[in-house]
């Protein structure tokens, strides 16, 4: 089986995103003032790969609604996919700042820490969100990434076989 059959949150069909960049497009002409409408073709900019224009729709985002925590998590995500790291700590630390319990801003920060080398950092951020949700197989997948990296094959396996277990797999 593919992976994206078994995950099929990971996969978007490029088409579909088109169509939502040139919808929200097209919405966002008739009238700017919608967050909401940035913040769909800014999600469907980072599906696509143009990861400078989701930050630009997720700066409009945030200058139109300063406490939207998804905001400031997606464009950590766009910065962290364009390399810059450390803008992208900011924004995840401001997400979670946010949103406590916002599971995917402690695993894209867990793994801005991995690109910096911040392994026990990384750890704990992975083992936060699994903490808020048991079943984030991601979270386990990265998790023992980092402890492989650390040199815990023991518990780098774990995490695998959990994962897995997770999201289903045989």
């Amino acid at each position: 089986m593919s992976q994206s059959g078994l995950y099929p949150d990971m996969y978007r069909d490029p088409d579909e995103q088109q169509h939502i960049v040139a919808e929200m497009t097209a919405a966002i002409e008739r009238d700017p003032t919608h967050p909401q409408t940035y913040f769909r073709r800014g999600n469907a900019f980072s599906n696509l790969g143009q990861y400078e224009q989701a930050k630009s729709d997720m700066d409009k985002v945030i200058e139109l609604e300063p406490l939207n925590a998804m905001a400031y998590n997606n464009r950590g995500g766009a910065h962290l996919c364009t390399a810059n790291v450390e803008a992208a700590i900011d924004d995840l630390n401001r997400a979670i700042e946010l949103d406590p319990s916002y599971k995917e801003a402690y695993l894209n920060r867990g793994l801005a820490y991995l690109e910096v080398e911040r392994l026990d950092a990384a750890i704990a951020d992975l083992s936060r969100a699994i903490e808020l949700d048991p079943a984030f197989w991601s979270a386990y997948r990265h998790r023992g990434i980092v402890h492989w990296i650390k040199g815990d094959q023991d518990a780098s396996y774990r995490d695998y076989l959990k994962a897995r277990e997770v999201a289903g797999e045989d």
